[in-house]
């Protein structure tokens, strides 16, 4: 796990206060929500590709645990992937608070890496579709 960027490198919608904020999708960034097992599987394989993963929140609690995958705007009216959810305008992410890194709870599985740095789309798709069919067992 990357650690804490510092505080002149980050996004201007990243909460630094206290608490976690909910952000406006669509302006920023777009997000992809997904199962968190598929979420941790696909970042896995990106990672087994020696690409870099851009910023992904983790979701622990409730029933559903989920990953939020934070994409260039305009990714969310294109998306279509099985057993994801895209987030784009008229929509809101719960967003942790840039010292929130560890769980439980709400926090960063990945954090920004810089202000304008989030997950390509391409590759994190290809990532989520191999996920998703291993934990099916379709491959």
């Amino acid at each position: 796990m990357p650690d804490a960027i510092s505080t002149a490198r980050l996004p201007r919608w990243m909460p630094i206060g206290t608490e976690p904020e909910l952000c406006p999708a669509g302006t920023w960034w777009d997000a992809i929500r997904a199962p968190e097992g598929v979420g941790r599987r696909a970042v896995t394989l990106i990672e087994e590709q020696g690409l870099p993963v851009g910023p992904a929140i983790l979701d622990g609690g409730g029933r559903e645990p989920r990953m939020y995958f934070l994409m260039p705007v305009g990714i969310a009216a294109r998306w279509e992937e099985m057993g994801t959810v895209a987030l784009g305008l008229t929509c809101h992410v719960v967003v942790p608070q840039a010292d929130r890194a560890t769980g439980p709870g709400l926090h960063w599985y990945r954090l920004p890496t810089g202000p304008r740095t989030l997950n390509p789309p391409d590759g994190l798709h290809r990532a989520l579709v191999k996920a998703r069919r291993e934990r099916e067992g379709t491959l």
